[in-house]
Order: structure tokens, then C-alpha cells, then sequence
């Protein structure tokens, strides 16, 4: 956020209904980062009203991504050209500037590029001005970027809140920097004056330090996601600019090979994800990125790696908002096997320096970016470890690492990174002499179960994969040297595309080759893995499977699994049952601090036979529930059989098949097979969801997949 005493707020913002034209293919002679020869090319033009007021301002074009290269034009002049599809850049269009006018804005997009091989991998690469782009308008002299950083003491209670501020403009002036906190809530923080003085050096820049003590503030964590601001004050040649920057305070450290966040140990119930959406592709909106968010907070996931790509600059604001620890991830995936781009090829270290540093510039101040993620199973060689370099030279204050490299790899490696152990690799992992040294991350593990046709059968297979998921944290919840694991995938990555070509589209789902491998489908309906997902990251559960009452009350084990919350926080309601019926109800508090176990009290109610207990966030969210039974728990008889004489009655509409006979009827959706209601006599068997599935028929795509490797149908 920007503003100066002689301009507005808003800035102009570059529309998004581009024009687009086909043209004929452009020739360069240039090598390294600049246009290729191509037909993979497209134009983006737009007429557009450039304030007055904008005369003796820069002004920056600023992108937010463009796939995968961009050579910018303003009224026909070339004035930039950039490639990486994922990280944000700025092209200075100042000189070609018509201010008062209208300009024409156009963008040469060019989907292969010199670096292209780079942002390829598993997943959908899709060319065009896919995020928000727009013009910043300002001054002189003005600042030209901000690092925050944040450093608590030995307590974890007081910290010291540094804020450098490099400032750019003609060389010799003068300028004065002040700064101030204010709360999320607005409020003005009490601490000493923040101000310094500069000048600006022969190379147009001056970089002043600001630093101030700050008593007790909120620190932040996935679980306490508190919000700062930082307001800065630019004061040079009469013109005064004002930025604001939002962080939170916090400090990671490895200690012994534990990862500590705030001084305490945390572990990261992660999975992975693809910025993509089946109606969107990359092009998300805000409702894509809080429907992800609010999904994921609502399965206990609380960590998210960026695979294989860093996301939008909004989501990863949101992560701030909502709480998740983020594994930023610098654009490279599988380039091993391209011999120009390979890690191994020195002279590619351009590309990979660049997607670092623009990585790191635009994502640096965020307090949810827990580590930097060198790109994806791409091997190890000079240029990752370059990468890697040099986020630890520009960023101490958090860990880096190589793509499934460890310290023999790369003797400086923060974590070292695994892709699917298995259990018996798990247990070695966790009990290594490595672990004295540095922490341990699963960043893929475990993998969604995903044979279309073997969950065509019969989808409960994918119960399996539940199963999986538990067999890997039951090892690492108690391994302290384990910081995590990220589940590969968050949704299956169909697209729901308009292409007349309907080949490759799912004739039940309309989505283009669909994947398969998420825990919710890519337009964000919920799978049965995601149940699975919830209860497994559950920050609260219980070792018990029943309860005996005794002297009135129920006695229950609880183990607190988060790092900073105590369960007095969270509301458990219990519920007391006998034969399905509810007896009594209430609403309990349970003390139990973080990282620890209780054994908690719920009342007891004569004759009782089930004890049923739900946590609930301050926030409105179910976090864990839970059924118990006594040793008088007796299960439902049977209904009762029914003659078997009489006639079978069927009844066939355009949208159900109904099958009626003795007491009994059963309904059925013709459209999807699913069971709409099943009745005995007086009493729902099922009440709507299941599919009746009779042991074959696959679905037409995949009989001819099945087909071609051969199998037997």
C-alpha cells in the first residue's frame, strides 16, 4: 500500500479482458534471458488512461505472474522483457509514458522460453497473464523496499523489531525514514521512536536500519496467527511517501535437530498443493483461495508446501490471516534430465538465481513462509545448490533446503527431505544420529490411492490410504526429530475447460484428465480421504475406545497435540446415550496445556451406554469427535425379516427406480446409481448417499484404458 501527499490511494489498474491477436513469429538473435524464437506466442493489448498526475512520477508495470515469458511493450516502445511463469516481477515504463493520454499497454507472452523446462512438472501449464497486474505510480525519491525482521528473547516474550529500508533517487539527495507499529486492530504500538537519516548513494539507492524494542507483543503462529504493522514515513525533497508492511513476530531455530518455533517444537500436518481450479486454471479469485483455506483449516492441516511453485501473493497473505506454516517453494521442477537447464549445467545459474530472488523478494516478509523449498526431485548439482545459497545469504532467519537432499548432499541443508518412506525407512529416520544435527521433513507422504479403475469397483478401497496416513504419524507424532508431512495431493487436477476436442474429459465429471490424487476434487468437493485427513491431523484425541462409569462421572484420556493452545480454549460438548437416545448434555472446559495429556471428567448418566464427545474452536470449527461405548453397550438387533411371499414391485421414472416388496423399498437415482433412501417396516436403513455398486462396469474412458494395457474387464 502506497500513498504521497500529491496523489490518491488508488493507482490505475490494468484490466483484465485483454485483447487477443495471433501474429507472425518475431526473430532474436539474443541468448540467456530473452525472447526465444517461437510460435508458442500470443499478444495481450489494451488502450488504457494514464492520469496527469502521473507526469514526473516512476511508474512501474508491476505482474504478479505471467507464463511462462513476457516482453512488454507502452505505445509501441519495448520496454522490458522477463521470463519465469510463477514469480512476480516490475518493468520501469516510465520514459515511454504518455501521462494525461491514452497508452497503449501490450504484453508479448511467449508460453516457451530459454528457462521454460523449469516451471514444467505435474502440472497444468497454462501460458497467458494469469494474476493480477497494474501500475505503481511515485515519486522521486521513494522507497524502494522494506525487510522486516523480528528476533524474540531468551523468554520468547520480548523482541526487538528491525525494519531495513532501501530507498531510491537521484544521487547526492537527502532523506529521513520514520517508522511506527500498529496492531491488526489499528491501534498504535508503544515504542520508541524509529527514525533515521540518508543519502542517496552514486548508485541511485541508500539503505537506512531502523530497530526499536517491543514489550510482550503477540507472536504469531499457525495456531495464534497475530498481525503487525509497520508504517513507514519517507521524507525527501519536500515529498513525504508512506508504506505499510504487515508481518507477525516469530522466530525459528533448530535446536539439536528439532525445529522450535517460538521456542517450542511443532509439527506440521502438511500437504501439497497446486495453484490451480478446475473453472479458473491458474487464474484463481478470492473465493478460490479462501474456499482452500477454510477447507484445509477445517481437515487440522495446518501446513501447506507450495509445490512446485510459489502461489499467489493473496493466498499466501491469507495463510498470514488464517494460520498456516507455508514451505515456499522457488520454481524448478524435474530439470535433471534437461541438459541445458540440469542443475548441472552452470550456465543456467541465471535462471535459477532469478526465480530465487524474486521468490524471496515478494514472499520474505511473510510470517507464514516457514522455509525455503529449492525446487521439486530435481537431484543436486551446482545450481540448486546456488539457490540455496543464496536465500541463506539474504534470509537467516529461516531454513532452506534442497528437494530430497540431506547432509550428504549439501552439508549445510536446514531439514533433511524425504519423498514416501516407507514405515520401516520412518523408524530408521527418526531414531538417525542425523537427528542430533537437523530435523527431518516428509515433503510427499503418503501419496492419494488413485487407480480410477480399482475405485470405480469400489471406492472404499481408498480406506487403504486412510490407513496409510495413519501408519506415518502414529510414527511421527512422537518422533520430535520429525518436523512433518505433506500429504501429495490437496485436490485431483482436472480442468474444466471448453475445448470442442472432448477427448481426455470424464463423461461423468466433464473435467479434463483428471488425476485422481487429491483428498478433494479439483472444483473443491470434499472426498472420503478428507475424513480421514481430519482425524489423523486432529490436534486433540483420545487413546480410548470406551468408558466405564464410576462414582457418577466418565474418566477420559486426552492428549493435547497443539503447540501453543490450551484445551480450556477449546469447548468439548458430551453427550450421554442409551440405545441411541439421548439422555443428558452439556458443555465442558478441559485444562490441559499444550503438549500434554489429562484425564478429563464427563458426568455420567444412569443406564447410560455411549459417551459421545466433539472439541469446537474458539472459531466455530468441529476440531475432533469421538464415540465411546460401555461394557452395556449392546449394538441394535437386526430388523426384523420380513416374509419373503409376495410380489416384487418396480417402479421406473425418467429420474428413479424404486423396488418395493414386503415392508421394504428401496430408491434409487437412475442418473448416478446413488441410493436415495432404503426402509424396513418403520426404520431407515439408509438415508440417502451411498451407490449401489454390483461389482462391474467401468466407466467408457477408462474400459479403453483398461483395454489397451491388456487387462481382463
Amino acid at each position: 500500500f502506497r500513498s504521497t501527499n500529491d496523489m490518491d490511494w488508488k493507482d490505475i489498474t490494468v484490466p483484465s479482458n485483454w485483447e487477443i491477436e495471433g501474429f507472425s513469429r518475431p526473430t532474436f538473435n539474443d541468448r540467456g534471458p530473452n525472447p526465444p524464437p517461437s510460435d508458442d506466442i500470443g499478444l495481450y493489448r489494451r488502450w488504457v488512461d494514464v492520469p496527469k498526475k502521473f507526469a514526473g512520477q516512476q511508474v512501474l508495470w508491476h505482474f504478479d505472474g505471467v507464463y511462462d515469458g513476457a516482453e512488454v511493450f507502452v505505445n509501441g516502445r519495448r520496454v522490458g522483457y522477463h521470463e519465469s511463469g510463477f514469480t512476480a516481477f516490475d518493468i520501469d515504463v516510465t520514459g515511454a509514458l504518455k501521462p494525461g493520454n491514452k497508452n497503449l499497454f501490450a504484453v508479448r507472452v511467449y508460453k516457451k522460453t530459454p528457462s521454460g523446462t523449469m516451471d514444467k512438472g505435474d502440472f497444468w501449464c497454462l501460458g497467458g497473464i494469469y494474476r493480477d497486474n497494474y501500475l505503481v505510480a511515485l515519486p522521486p525519491t521513494h522507497v524502494d523496499d522494506v525487510t522486516i525482521t523480528t528476533d524474540l528473547d531468551a523468554q520468547y516474550k520480548d523482541a526487538t523489531l528491525k525494519t531495513t529500508v532501501r530507498v531510491v533517487g537521484k544521487a547526492g539527495s537527502r532523506f529521513d525514514v520514520t517508522g511506527e507499529l500498529y496492531g491488526l486492530d489499528g491501534k498504535k504500538a508503544s515504542l520508541p521512536v524509529m527514525r533515521q537519516s540518508g543519502t542517496i548513494g552514486a548508485d541511485g539507492a541508500g539503505t537506512v536500519a531502523l530497530s526499536a524494542p517491543v514489550k510482550s507483543p503477540k507472536l504469531w503462529s499457525a495456531e495464534k496467527p497475530n498481525l503487525y504493522y509497520v508504517l513507514l514515513r519517507l521524507e525527501a525533497g519536500g515529498t513525504t511517501e508512506r508504506v505499510q508492511e504487515r508481518f507477525g513476530f516469530r522466530k525459528i531455530e533448530n535446536r539439536n535437530g528439532v525445529l522450535l518455533w517460538n521456542g517450542v517444537l511443532i509439527k506440521c500436518t502438511g500437504t501439497c498443493r497446486h495453484e490451480e481450479f478446475s473453472p479458473y486454471g491458474h487464474a484463481l479469485t478470492e473465493a478460490c483461495w479462501k474456499t482452500d483455506v477454510a477447507l484445509m483449516k477445517a481437515a487440522n492441516i495446518n501446513s501447506i508446501r507450495t509445490s512446485h511453485y510459489n502461489h499467489s501473493a493473496r493466498f499466501l497473505e491469507l495463510c498470514d490471516e488464517v494460520g498456516f506454516y507455508v514451505l515456499d517453494e522457488v520454481p524448478f521442477c524435474w530439470v535433471s534430465g534437461d541438459p541445458q537447464f540440469s542443475l548441472r549445467n552452470t550456465n543456467a545459474v541465471w535462471a535459477f538465481l532469478l526465480r530465487s530472488k524474486e521468490t524471496l523478494a515478494r514472499d520474505k516478509n511473510r510470517p507464514c513462509v516457514m522455509a525455503w523449498s529449492m525446487g521439486n526431485e530435481s537431484g543436486y548439482g551446482p545450481n540448486a545448490q546456488s539457490a540455496f545459497d543464496y536465500m541463506k545469504a539474504n534470509d537467516p532467519t529461516r531454513p532452506a533446503f534442497i528437494s530430497q537432499q540431506n547432509l550428504g548432499q549439501n552439508p549445510r541443508t536446514d531439514f533433511e527431505d524425504f519423498h514416501y518412506p516407507t514405515p520401516a525407512n520412518l523408524r530408521n529416520m527418526a531414531t538417525s544420529t542425523n537427528r542430533s544435527r537437523i530435523p527431518a521433513i516428509i515433503t510427499e507422504q503418503p501419496h492419494i490411492f488413485c487407480v480410477r479403475a480399482a475405485m470405480d469397483y469400489d471406492y472404499g478401497n481408498q480406506d487403504f490410504w486412510g490407513q496409510a496416513l495413519l501408519n506415518t504419524w502414529d510414527i511421527i507424532w512422537p518422533a520430535d526429530g520429525i518436523t512433518g508431512s505433506w500429504i501429495w495431493e490437496w485436490q485431483d487436477q482436472g480442468m474444466a475447460d471448453k475445448f470442442p476436442d472432448r477427448r481426455g474429459v470424464d463423461p461423468v465429471t466433464g473435467m479434463r484428465d483428471e488425476n485422481w490424487k487429491g483428498v478433494v476434487t479439483s472444483d473443491r468437493k470434499i472426498k472420503p480421504p478428507y475424513w480421514n485427513v481430519k482425524m489423523v491431523y486432529s490436534p486433540v484425541t483420545t487413546s480410548a475406545r470406551e468408558v466405564v462409569p464410576a462414582n457418577g462421572r466418565c474418566i477420559v484420556p486426552i492428549q493435547n497435540r497443539y503447540s501453543f493452545t490450551d484445551l480450556s480454549e477449546l469447548t468439548c460438548r458430551w453427550q450421554t446415550l442409551a440405545g441411541g437416545k439421548e439422555l443428558a448434555r452439556g458443555q465442558s472446559r478441559i485444562a490441559c496445556k499444550p503438549r500434554s495429556s489429562t484425564d478429563a471428567p464427563f458426568p455420567a448418566t444412569a443406564g447410560m451406554d455411549t459417551l459421545r464427545l466433539e472439541f469446537i474452536h474458539p472459531d466455530g470449527r468441529s476440531i475432533y469427535a469421538t464415540t465411546l461405548r460401555t461394557p452395556a453397550y449392546q449394538p441394535p438387533a437386526a430388523p426384523a425379516v420380513f416374509a419373503s411371499a409376495g410380489p416384487v414391485r418396480l417402479s421406473d421414472t425418467e429420474q428413479a427406480i424404486v423396488v418395493e416388496s414386503a415392508g421394504t423399498r428401496l430408491a434409487l437415482d437412475k442418473r448416478t446409481g446413488q441410493i436415495t433412501s432404503w426402509r424396513a417396516g418403520d426404520q431407515d436403513i439408509v438415508i440417502g448417499g451411498p451407490v449401489l455398486n454390483l461389482g462391474e462396469g467401468l466407466f467408457r474412458s477408462e474400459e479403453r484404458r483398461v483395454g489397451k494395457e491388456g487387462r481382463s474387464r
